[in-house]
C-alpha cells in the first residue's frame, strides 16, 4: 500500500470527530445507567461511520483506478476507533460500567477480521490489474 488518499484522510478526520463524540455520549449514558440509550447511540454511531465510509469510499472509487480501496478504509477505521478507545481509558474518561477488557476484546476480534480482509485483499490483487480481472482484459 503506497499512501492514503485525500478522501481517506477526510474520512479519518470525520471518524475522529464521530468516535470522540460517541465515546463521550456512551460514557455519559452508561454513568447515568441509561443502558438502552447507550445501545441506541452505539447503533447510530455504527450507521454514521458506515455512511461516512461509503461516501468517502465512493468518491475514491470514482476518482482513482485502485483496486479494493475498502481495505484501507477498514484499516483506518480499526486504528482510529481502537486508539481513541484505549486513550479514553488511559485518560480516565470511562464510566464505572465500562470495563477496559471490552475494548481489548473488540480490538482482538476486529483485528482477526481485519487480517482476514487483508488476506482476501492480497489474494484478489494477484488476479487483477488495477482492479480489472485479467480474463476481462485478454480474450
Amino acid at each position: 500500500m503506497k499512501s492514503f488518499t485525500s478522501n481517506q484522510l477526510k474520512f479519518a478526520g470525520v471518524l475522529v470527530i464521530l468516535t470522540i463524540t460517541f465515546r463521550f455520549g456512551l460514557s455519559t449514558l452508561l454513568q447515568g445507567m441509561e443502558f438502552t440509550l447507550a445501545w441506541m447511540i452505539a447503533a447510530f454511531y455504527g450507521i454514521l461511520v458506515f455512511v461516512a465510509g461509503w461516501y468517502f469510499g465512493k468518491k475514491d472509487y470514482d476518482s482513482l483506478p485502485l483496486y479494493d480501496i475498502g481495505f484501507k478504509f477498514h484499516l483506518v477505521t480499526y486504528i482510529i476507533c481502537n486508539l481513541i478507545a484505549e486513550l479514553w481509558f488511559l485518560l480516565g474518561f470511562q464510566s464505572q460500567y465500562e470495563p477496559v477488557e471490552t475494548v481489548h476484546l473488540t480490538a482482538l476480534f476486529w483485528g482477526l477480521g481485519l487480517i482476514l480482509h487483508f488476506i482476501l485483499f492480497m489474494r484478489s490483487r494477484k488476479n487483477s490489474i488495477k482492479g480489472i480481472e485479467k480474463t476481462d482484459i485478454f480474450d
